[in-house]
């Protein structure tokens, strides 16, 4: 929301943040409010209310979180399965289109597009399945950063009432083997609207150089590309902003 110095949109965020700040920043699925969505990400990111509510007996579900360079695109799917297949709610984040602003939703440019999918029992078996191949059920890469100027995913799942988590970043050998992204390309409409931002070598510089630019690029008004670390335990991410 950088650039953007309305003093009533202003007041009315910081109201918003200090309200989720006060509620301790859990994430309780997707947010389409990007104020609220600022303090949660990495909640939701690293699946945080998934592993919450995993229990036995309660349903399959799965969270699956594609950065393509953060200030681009973010595509997310959050899928829960029943004893008949499932549903899907998909959202694509790209860069805001002002021309979308108006004074009864001052917020419609941040907000991203969103589509809800009923699912097949196919597409749960081609789901589960690409998960297999794609190695979701080994270890996850502990310790490991992801940064947001580059290409990853996360994955989240709570399946007979275990939680799992696991990271794929683009310099990971592994991130060769995913295949779910197909799967889940296939079946989500927005791929037709928002066309899939493809990864690819990007040649970044050092973080801190990046972090360092991007700040002098905007003037001070945007405070650059972030990382996040897998947790030790590897079991979703490491709380904080680097």
């Amino acid at each position: 929301m950088s650039g953007i110095r309305a003093t009533g949109l202003r007041r009315w965020a910081v109201t918003a943040g200090v309200g989720l700040l006060l509620a301790g920043c859990a994430a309780d699925g997707f947010s389409s409010n990007p104020v609220e969505r600022s303090f949660t990400w990495f909640s939701y990111l690293g699946g945080d209310d998934i592993r919450a509510a995993c229990a036995p007996g309660g349903a399959e579900r799965y969270r699956f979180v594609y950065n393509a360079e953060a200030d681009k695109q973010i595509r997310t799917y959050d899928i829960a399965l029943n004893d008949t297949g499932g549903a899907m709610e998909s959202n694509v984040l790209t860069e805001a289109n002002l021309s979308n602003l108006s004074v009864r939703d001052p917020l419609r440019p941040w907000r991203g597009n969103n589509e809800r999918t009923v699912l097949t029992p196919q597409d749960v078996s081609a789901i589960r399945a690409a998960l297999a191949q794609s190695g979701f059920d080994q270890p996850a890469p502990r310790g490991a950063y992801l940064r947001s100027d580059d290409f990853y995913w996360t994955v989240s799942a709570c399946r007979d009432g275990r939680f799992h988590f696991n990271a794929y970043s683009r310099k990971m050998p592994q991130f060769e083997r995913i295949s779910f992204d197909e799967a889940l390309f296939g079946i989500d409409p927005l791929t037709k609207t928002v066309p899939v931002n493809p990864p690819r070598e990007l040649n970044l510089p050092p973080f801190g150089a990046a972090s360092s630019q991007a700040r002098i690029d905007s003037g001070s008004y945007a405070s650059g590309p972030y990382m996040v670390q897998v947790a030790s335990d590897g079991m979703g991410l490491k709380k904080g902003l680097f």
